[in-house]
């Protein structure tokens, strides 16, 4: 008795040719099926509570034998602060989150699995990058509230107005969770042009905290703030339009770092397709 050997789409689940929503839920699914993304959501609002409660525990005191005390929490750019603590440390987590989405399928090898599952490779990279741009939302929403909780509670408990009502502070923090949500763009691409996954989120954790923000401080001291403004960090600065810790810096007006994280994010959510449809990844 012959047998006929059933050709591999047979046998790939049954979601595999699905709408691109349903592509999109699998994405999800994977992330949620995982113990990365409590942990990286765990990490992202203790470093929020820092931040932020650190910032209203400390704004109005002098830092330091003889210095001037720094601006009190009634002034609203230190409120915008305070309110978006959340994304200072937030959008590394997101890049992290996206470098882990691409580059731990290279490294647990399930890219081709996904790819034989959906053969086009662009409409699953579109999928990928919805996913993680709602689970990067998500984590800002969690980030930017758990970090303005905190820092209302202490503003509140050292006698101030919680300053909610402020100029542009809730504007400041929906653009902050949106940040977050852009920085896992970032990471998706990174984790596609960097395939080995510790590699690449050293080299996006480096670039996020050290080389980027001391990149910006480079040119503004050598008077090039009109170039700076346009670096990721300085837009991220720039949608929140809070204090400067003391840096002279130059910055886009709120729209205009909103246009440039999101040019960004484009890039590079352009480059990750690109690259996922061209290259070879058996």
């Amino acid at each position: 008795m012959s047998t006929v050997a059933r050709p591999p789409s047979a046998t790939l689940p049954a979601h595999a040719g699905g709408g691109f929503g349903r592509l999109v839920g699998t994405e999800l699914l994977k992330l949620r099926t995982v113990r990365l993304w409590w942990g990286l959501l765990l990490t992202g609002v203790l470093l929020a509570f820092l931040q932020s409660g650190l910032l209203a525990g400390t704004a109005g005191l002098a830092l330091g034998q003889g210095g001037a005390p720094t601006p009190p929490p009634t002034d609203p750019a230190v409120l915008r602060t305070i309110y978006t603590g959340g994304l200072s440390y937030g959008y590394v987590v997101t890049l992290s989150l996206g470098v882990l989405g691409m580059a731990g399928e290279y490294r647990h090898q399930t890219i081709t699995p996904t790819l034989l599952a959906v053969p086009r490779r662009a409409r699953l990279v579109a999928a990928k990058l919805v996913a993680y741009l709602l689970a990067g939302l998500g984590y800002g929403v969690v980030f930017v509230v758990a970090g303005a909780v905190l820092g209302g509670i202490v503003l509140v408990a050292r006698s101030y107005p919680a300053g909610l009502g402020a100029e542009g502070v809730v504007r400041s923090m929906l653009l902050a969770m949106l940040a977050c949500a852009i920085w896992t763009a970032f990471g998706l691409g990174l984790g596609t042009l960097i395939r080995n996954q510790i590699v690449a989120l050293l080299v996006g954790i480096a670039f996020a905290v050290l080389a980027g923000p001391l990149l910006g401080l480079a040119l503004q001291a050598a008077k090039a703030g009109a170039v700076a403004q346009y670096l990721p960090n300085q837009a991220s600065a720039a949608l929140v339009q809070g204090t400067n810790g003391g840096f002279e810096q130059t910055l886009l007006p709120w729209w205009g770092g909103a246009l440039v994280l999101l040019a960004y994010g484009v890039v590079f959510a352009a480059l990750g397709t690109v690259l996922t449809t061209r290259r070879d990844v058996t």
